[in-house]
């Protein structure tokens, strides 16, 4: 019989079978020598609290992608401030009292900015507004964006992430797509790889630099217009390498802010295991 695993983790979300998580933590878990399992499980918003309600006591910890980052919160005993402040939870934790959710979306998100487009921004255009752009619209701020445009399909799915920004001190305004754009140092796009965007409203964008939640496929329909203008493009696969660090330090280490073990090796491992 095969060894037990005395620790499991996993992503849950719906679908799941194009997540990269899986490569990035199984490599963290084999760079720290630690004996835990990290699997991927399809669960729906309506399968997640039977699901979670099924977990034996083996389960630490989870990581959540769409569409579970709003479902678990009803679900937590416990939240970090950033959860609270976006509204969006990505990574659970088991705890005496039940589980704590935390966002490590938003540090993610600055970290592959900041290494790979600069680290000031005063403009930015972010496309949609879902789940995880609330987590952009943060991290945008901690890049020193004071002016931002909101670009969705319905200008009523805004509201949240508009109010979010205006707590934030952005001045904020909302597009439609298609709408003709002042220029802007940064596109910022959280919508999901099957969105389709039609030539006009491509054309409308104006940035040195596109930041893609999306990596697969990659490069995406954006990522092409930037290189075909000969202008770079951030694939949203380092935003998930470097939130994925930030659970693993919650997961296998001491907790968000302290870096894991030979952490520099980890990183390079996770790197590894997804191309980058």
């Amino acid at each position: 019989m095969p060894p037990t695993v005395t620790r499991n983790f996993g992503v849950l979300g719906s679908p799941i079978g194009h997540s990269r998580s899986p490569a990035l933590h199984r490599a963290a878990i084999a760079a720290l020598g630690i004996d835990a399992a990290y699997g991927a499980t399809d669960v729906s918003a309506s399968q997640l609290s039977q699901f979670i309600e099924s977990l034996d006591g083996s389960w630490d910890g989870l990581s959540l992608t769409m569409p579970l980052k709003h479902a678990i919160r009803p679900l937590l005993a416990t939240e970090c401030p950033m959860s609270t402040l976006t509204g969006a939870v990505n990574t659970v934790v088991r705890r005496q009292d039940g589980w704590e959710g935390f966002n490590t979306d938003v540090w993610g998100a600055t970290t592959a900015i900041r290494q790979h487009g600069g680290t000031t921004f005063r403009r930015a255009i972010l496309l949609g507004a879902g789940a995880t752009a609330s987590s952009l619209v943060v991290a945008l701020h901690d890049l020193g964006v004071d002016e931002l445009v909101i670009v969705a399909r319905d200008p009523g799915r805004t509201l949240e992430v508009l109010d979010l920004a205006q707590r934030l001190g952005i001045d904020v305004t909302t597009a439609s797509f298609g709408q003709s754009l002042d220029s802007s140092d940064i596109v910022v796009s959280s919508l999901p790889a099957d969105a389709v965007l039609t030539s006009d409203a491509i054309e409308c964008l104006d940035a040195e630099l596109l930041f893609d939640v999306v990596y697969e496929p990659w490069p995406s329909a954006l990522a092409k217009e930037w290189t075909a203008r000969g202008l770079e493009s951030i694939s949203g696969l380092h935003m998930l390498l470097w939130q994925a660090v930030r659970q693993a330090r919650v997961f296998y280490g001491e907790s968000l802010e302290e870096p894991l073990p030979d952490e520099e090796l980890v990183v390079t491992a996770m790197r590894a295991a997804v191309g980058l």
